[in-house]
């Protein structure tokens, strides 16, 4: 999987153009982008050899201007020594648990619940027996008026002097029979 990363970098590496910044540092041309490389610090501004210990496709564009071998880039923790170094112990086997020493009062209880933090209720907090009200307020009882003749009960959409627009009938496909 390694490998399949940095030969994607280094086929990507060849698209790339590179200027010469300080003695370890090169600018990287990548289409409208710049990226600043330094290769004394291994360290690249995409900061993706940082992340994963792969020479980025900036910093194969980098060492290959100065003809070093990028492969010897790759972080150690991805060679086959430090693989087989890693494993060469034995992992002592645990005694199964009825082999376990017994503990009492061992009950793990949940969390005390606390108050999430977010956005606070909208409604008033309630003193401790207020009633609530039931329902929901209606408009019963309240007159109606327009808003063009400030008269009592009709408004602006059934205002009693405009005409009312007659309706035209729908036209009809005639059917013709040969």
């Amino acid at each position: 999987m390694v490998m399949i990363v940095f030969n994607t970098n280094v086929t990507t590496s060849r698209q790339y153009n590179i200027e010469w910044n300080s003695d370890d540092g090169f600018e990287v041309l990548e289409r409208v982008y710049k990226h600043t490389m330094n290769l004394g610090q291994q360290k690249c501004s995409c900061r993706s050899s940082e992340l994963k210990g792969i020479p980025c496709a900036h910093g194969i564009t980098s060492m290959n201007h100065l003809n070093m071998d990028a492969s010897q880039a790759i972080s150690n923790w991805y060679r086959k020594e430090t693989y087989l170094k890693t494993y060469s112990h034995f992992i002592q086997p645990v005694p199964n648990m009825e082999m376990w020493p017994e503990r009492r009062n061992s009950i793990v209880k949940p969390p005390e619940a606390r108050q999430m933090f977010g956005t606070p209720p909208k409604n008033r907090r309630r003193e401790i027996g207020e009633v609530r009200k039931a329902g929901k307020l209606t408009r019963m009882g309240t007159i109606m008026t327009c808003s063009i003749c400030r008269g009592a009960n009709h408004n602006k959409r059934n205002y009693p002097k405009n005409p009312k627009p007659k309706s035209t009938p729908t036209p009809t496909q005639e059917v013709h029979s040969h």
